[in-house]
């Protein structure tokens, strides 16, 4: 097996494991919310339903939902796209970008340098977790937690094995 496919194999579990188990950033207000993967999940069927109630919260037209839900569907699959990219690199790497792009968006908005975080805690988060303390699993470090590093660094694993190629 070359060194690319054993890459794209690891960044793509690297990538499962941070956007389903792990917290990528936590707001401590009463009730704590969790925004990760399974979160947007949850929240899917609302950005259908309750597309123009949402974008008047967030002060943005409601279409706008429609297209960020597929882009976000895009990023839920984008581990099992990482993990394609053993057998074909363009996969590997649409993936990877996709969990690129979607972490430095996560991280400047949790530095509030581009956007504000309260779209992350209406699209992604959760107030209720799966396993209280477990799932997901939050370790602040920052303004963000560890989950958004580790999806960060699986992107860039991933891209670096795409570039590598299945060799």
């Amino acid at each position: 097996m070359g060194m690319g496919k054993i890459l794209s194999l690891i960044a793509g579990i690297i990538t499962i494991v941070a956007t389903y188990l792990l917290s990528w950033v936590s707001v401590t207000l009463p009730p704590t919310f969790y925004a990760y993967g399974i979160g947007f999940i949850k929240n899917l069927p609302a950005m259908f339903t309750e597309a123009e109630a949402l974008g008047i919260l967030l002060g943005v037209p409601g279409f706008v939902f429609y297209i960020i839900a597929g882009i976000g569907i895009v990023f839920l699959l984008s581990g099992i796209f990482q993990l394609i990219g053993m057998k074909s690199r363009v996969i590997g790497l649409i993936g990877s970008i996709f969990v690129l792009l979607m972490g430095i968006m996560l991280l400047l908005g949790t530095l509030n340098i581009v956007i504000n975080l309260d779209w992350v805690t209406n699209i992604f988060g959760d107030s209720a977790p799966i396993i209280d303390g477990i799932i997901p699993y939050d370790l602040p470090l920052g303004p963000a937690s560890l989950g958004l590093y580790v999806l960060i660094a699986g992107g860039a694993l991933g891209l670096i094995a795409g570039i590598m190629g299945p060799d």
